[in-house]
């Protein structure tokens, strides 16, 4: 009987045994220089840590494997294998000036990213460690520093509460801006024409008449002016407009384009939410709240009596593959929530779940940059 069993084991074994076998020959043929395919190798890869009695992992299963599930609230819930690999980590900071009635801690509690305000932590899963670790367990993703502020020796938000991983939307773009106003220099740019002028002149004579020619100009362009307001000031109307429109012409304002300074960018990121299961369906319910819930301000309900904002969180956006910051992406400085848009359900029709959640969600999130950008911004990624 005990013969027979071990015939049985090995008939069954042997399909497994034969998969190792080629498996090893394909990666030992890639060795030797013959070519194995990407596919190929994963197979290979999986079916050497495989013993011959094993079945294969369900996705679940692969999932439980994946490091970043068990630090972040992410959707979908296989956001970070490598078949997507592309996605968007958001981390929420706290106000550290918030007050003792802010919530922060009690929602990352709630979230599973810390067990008390003291600072314990059970990740979603329950891996455990200090909130302060919230950073380090969802890759290497380093602490943004700002530069162009003049509070910027002076941080307010530095404390991560939440991690909230997000697949990478299409259209994911990056402007730039800047601001340029006009300007009318009046007497102030004839008199640089004027000094233009008797620089290119080519002797003495020629430069004293450009000279006098711009000065003349300035003077009469000033007393046109002048002549205009006052008409204006005793209800005259301005007798120079008038001239000016009789004969068909019009005196120049000598308008010059300053420079005021770059524009703040804005980030616009819009998500679509199809739930495939109950846990799926609640990570995007706490994505939902956790951005809505960081957004917005707290009352200062002490002294003032209800008369002064706690400003809101402020959020860190970075850009990642398989765990670590994509490179070939440009970097984001801090920045706040400035809008968000919900639609449930967003098709023709509205469908709800037996428990009446949605099927279907969108949501939209507008972000603003808290710091301008400048040269030194640009050459280190931004």
């Amino acid at each position: 009987m005990l013969k027979r069993a071990a015939t049985h084991i090995k008939k069954l074994s042997t399909p497994f045994f034969n998969d190792i076998t080629g498996a090893v020959s394909g990666i030992s043929n890639a060795l030797s220089g013959q070519q194995v395919s990407s596919q190929e190798g994963k197979v290979a890869a999986e079916l050497l840590k495989k013993s011959p009695f094993e079945v294969n992992d369900s996705p679940q299963e692969k999932m439980k494997r994946d490091p970043l599930s068990f630090s972040q609230i992410q959707y979908p819930l296989d956001l970070t294998d490598e078949q997507l690999g592309h996605y968007i980590i958001f981390y929420s900071l706290k106000n550290k000036f918030s007050g003792k009635n802010n919530k922060d801690f009690a929602v990352a509690q709630k979230m599973g990213f810390a067990t008390d305000k003291g600072g314990k932590q059970a990740g979603p899963h329950g891996t455990a460690g200090s909130i302060n670790d919230i950073r380090k367990q969802t890759g290497n993703f380093k602490e943004v520093k700002t530069d162009n502020s003049v509070l910027s020796k002076l941080p307010t938000h530095t404390q991560v509460t939440s991690a909230i991983a997000l697949y990478m939307p299409a259209g994911t773009k990056v402007s730039y801006g800047a601001n340029y106003e006009a300007e009318a220099t009046n007497m102030a740019g004839q008199i640089a024409r004027t000094i233009g002028n008797a620089r290119t002149a080519s002797d003495k004579t020629q430069m004293a008449m450009e000279i006098a020619k711009g000065a003349a100009t300035s003077v009469g362009d000033f007393g046109k002016k002048a002549l205009g307001e006052l008409g204006n000031a005793i209800g005259a109307g301005d007798p120079v407009q008038l001239v000016s429109k009789a004969f068909g012409v019009a005196i120049n304002p000598n308008e010059e384009q300053f420079y005021s300074g770059p524009s703040f960018r804005e980030f616009t990121y819009a998500f679509d939410f199809h739930p495939r299961s109950q846990k799926e369906l609640e990570a995007v319910q706490n994505i939902i709240f956790l951005f809505k819930y960081h957004m917005h301000p707290d009352l200062d309900l002490g002294i003032t009596g209800g008369r002064l904002f706690k400003v809101p969180s402020e959020f860190e956006i970075h850009y990642a593959h398989l765990g670590g910051p994509n490179e070939y992406m440009n970097k984001i400085s801090k920045c706040a929530l400035k809008a968000m848009d919900v639609n449930f359900g967003p098709e023709a029709q509205f469908s709800a779940f037996e428990d009446g959640a949605p099927v279907s969600y969108k949501m939209s999130l507008t972000f603003q940059e808290l710091e301008l950008m400048t040269k030194q911004k640009i050459y280190e990624g931004h």
